[in-house]
């Protein structure tokens, strides 16, 4: 295989590594006269012609859109080649050791050094979450560390395109035990907070010499990352506090990447991570059991004072209830939900579901054990293409949709019901009523009705095709950033006919950034108008829509700043 010339321009010179995902070689791009490493992907034995056609695709289409990427944390993807019927993805050639290398060759990491490491890996994740790329296996193999203590992210060859299900073929999830998430072992799809544990799991690592969980095998490594709380770190210092908000088992309340890069920073440059870790203990380094500090009911102040208006001007002659709109394929952030966090007195029950899970994975782990990877049977739950796969839009943000497409079978409403009515504090603009979904509280107009869909909770006009909805579906990184990417997704999908952006605008939820996106779309009755806020706040993230009749807009946009600036984080549910 030394010396065989790739795409006719790259010739492989020597193997440099060798792992369960493919071999590493080093080589010379001999059209650029520069050297690169270049991953030649195996795909699992056992598939057949189908699958490993499918996969083969999926492979090629997620490491293009790998090459995306531009972070100086990520190990960028040069080129993609489709030869011999097998993928090899073309890479930066990085001369630096591994953090593993790192730590068999000199034990532990000061917790300065490792935050340091630390703060570039979670830049590399938000920049590659941004784009809708879940990495699925950060470990300290994967992360490689050069002299001047340059930290990148490699093996994004393997990653997946969050809310991809289209060539998921079997679903196997891949990903090495010892850094996997609870909600990943317990058979859920990966999400961006999937990526932060294991990177949690991998400093935790570099400042005590081994994984969380460490122990003899694969499946006792999986029943104790379900079953047994994080052993407190005895080396991480300043940094326990961050580990602990990493390797929170919830991932709702988990530290996304912007939260995780700023408390990281500040611990690599000699400071704590106080106030930067919600609801963390820095004397011991754990976070409290109760809601993230600040996500308290009314803690996050309106962004800008309300404007009483008159109730919503509803257009005459829609005396047709329209249903709420269905999700949008193709968008960004369509990583698939996490599940509830669970409410108290049933974590028994509901850790009860491992024996299954780890019953069903004992012998892939015994096949699997001696390569460190396992290869996850997780059924339809990965969204594949076989006869038994479910419908794939839960994966899918619900922000917003055409509205043209009756509710489908299992994706029923919940009873509809009136808003709450009345307002006992006063506090709310003439019109609305307070309402409550999990996690927010926000002023609706009177009367509308409420239903729930998968991740979203919506109100909805009985008059006309207007609705107000609030959107849970997981998503991370800067909120302008995110609507950049969306638009471009939104667009290109064409489930919003005739879209066209009107502005992308910064604001601010109480102390949080935040950013609106204000478009319009075709439905069936004619042109909408919509103004969408997306906010992470209290570990979680929103996008609250406010949908309206084209021909509507302008009489009622005194109404549509009030109802998003109602929007109040509450940290319940």
């Amino acid at each position: 295989m030394e010396g065989r010339l790739l795409a006719g321009r790259y010739r492989l010179e020597s193997v440099v590594g060798r792992g369960a995902m493919g071999t590493v070689w080093r080589a010379r791009d001999e059209t650029l006269g520069r050297d690169v490493a270049i991953k030649e992907v195996v795909l699992p034995d056992g598939l057949s012609d189908e699958e490993r056609a499918n996969r083969h695709r999926r492979t090629l289409r997620e490491a293009r859109a790998s090459a995306a990427l531009s972070h100086p944390g990520v190990v960028t993807v040069h080129d993609v080649v489709d030869e011999d019927d097998r993928p090899w993805i073309v890479m930066e050639l990085v001369r630096a050791r591994s953090l593993q290398e790192i730590l068999d060759e000199g034990g532990p990491l000061p917790p300065a050094r490792a935050a340091e490491i630390g703060r570039q890996i979670a830049g590399a994740l938000r920049a590659a979450h941004a784009m809708g790329v879940l990495h699925r296996d950060v470990k300290p193999a994967n992360v490689l560390v050069a002299e001047d203590d340059r930290a990148v992210l490699t093996d994004f060859g393997i990653a997946q395109l969050a809310g991809d299900a289209t060539l998921t073929g079997t679903g196997l999830l891949i990903g090495s035990p010892a850094y996997m998430a609870p909600e990943r072992v317990n058979g859920d799809p990966a999400i961006p907070a999937s990526d932060m544990w294991a990177l949690g799991a991998t400093l935790y690592a570099a400042t005590e010499g081994r994984a969380p969980h460490h122990r003899g095998d694969a499946v006792a490594v999986l029943a104790a990352i379900v079953t047994k709380d994080v052993p407190p770190p005895r080396n991480a210092g300043p940094l326990a506090p961050v580990l602990a908000g990493l390797l929170e088992r919830d991932p709702a309340r988990r530290l996304t990447g912007d939260r995780a890069e700023e408390a990281l920073k500040a611990v690599a440059s000699g400071r704590t991570a106080d106030g930067l870790v919600p609801g963390a203990d820095t004397t011991t380094g754990t976070t409290a059991g109760t809601a993230p500090a600040g996500a308290g009911a009314g803690s996050v102040p309106a962004a800008h004072p309300a404007q009483p208006v008159p109730p919503y001007a509803a257009t005459p002659y829609a005396a047709t209830p329209h249903p709420p709109p269905g999700p949008v394929p193709g968008t960004t952030a369509q990583y698939p939900p996490s599940a509830a966090p669970e409410p108290p007195g049933e974590e028994g029950r509901a850790r009860s579901v491992v024996v299954p899970i780890l019953a069903g994975a004992a012998v892939a782990a015994v096949i699997l054990a001696v390569a460190g990877v396992l290869l996850w049977p997780d059924g339809s739950s990965g969204g594949g293409e076989g006869p038994q796969a479910k419908p794939t839009t839960v994966a899918k943000q619900s922000t917003p949709g055409p509205g043209d497409t009756p509710t489908s079978p299992g994706t029923e409403p919940a009873s509809a019901e009136p808003a709450s009515t009345g307002d006992p504090d006063g506090t709310l603009p003439a019109g609305l009523v307070p309402a409550r979904g999990p996690g927010f509280t926000i002023g609706v107009p009177r009367g509308w009705k409420r239903s729930a869909r998968g991740a979203s909770v919506f109100w909805t006009d009985p008059a006309s095709s207007a609705y107000v909805q609030v959107d849970g579906t997981p998503w991370s990184g800067d909120p302008y950033e995110h609507w950049l990417v969306w638009e471009r997704q939104a667009a290109a999908d064409g489930r919003l006919k005739d879209f066209e952006r009107l502005s992308i605008t910064r604001t601010r939820v109480g102390d949080e950034p935040a950013a609106d996106i204000e478009f319009t779309w075709t439905r069936s009755d004619g042109l909408t108008r919509a103004r969408d806020r997306g906010v992470i706040a209290g570990g979680r993230s929103y996008a609250v829509v406010v949908a309206l009749p084209a021909a509507r807009w302008n009489e009622n946009e005194a109404l549509v700043k009030n109802v998003l600036d109602t929007f109040r984080p509450s940290g319940v549910g």
